[in-house]
């Protein structure tokens, strides 16, 4: 009876074990899949840090201003939509319409020295502003 209990503690600790090891894989996976965007507008250079998000969760603008928006949504497999996708959006008398839209694989490698999206330009029509961008995959962060 009592070799049987200590087998029944052995197995619960190496279950236990085996989940904590499980959900700080997970959680480094999404660390590592977040991406990393560098976008010029009106001026300045920005980076955005873009975290995996949910096949139900919608798109909010990374960036908004008065005549353009941009959505960057990171899906991870096996979410439907998996990969990331890129909208430029202008904005004309109120209503948003589709500048650009570009779509990545999941595991789209780097292409040169603008990250695997290369680096784009986007022109809004009407006043003739440029957006650019270029995104790339976010050095994984080291657990403490």
């Amino acid at each position: 009876m009592l070799r049987a209990m200590r087998r029944r503690a052995m197995c619960r600790t190496a279950v236990a074990r085996a989940l904590s090891a499980l959900a700080g894989a997970s959680a480094s996976l999404a660390c590592a899949q977040s991406l990393q965007c560098h976008v010029g507008w009106a001026g300045a250079s920005r980076v955005l840090v873009v975290a995996p998000t949910p096949a139900d969760e919608p798109a909010l603008p990374l960036l908004e201003g008065a005549n353009l928006s941009l959505e960057v949504i990171n899906r991870l497999p096996p979410a439907p939509g998996a990969g990331v996708t890129v909208r430029t959006l202008g904005r004309w008398q109120g209503q948003p319409y589709l500048l650009h839209e570009a779509h990545y694989l999941p595991s789209a490698p780097a292409v040169g020295p603008h990250g695997f999206t290369g680096l784009q330009t986007v022109r809004e029509p009407t006043r003739g502003h440029l957006l650019t961008y270029w995104c790339e995959h976010a050095p994984a962060v080291a657990a403490r």
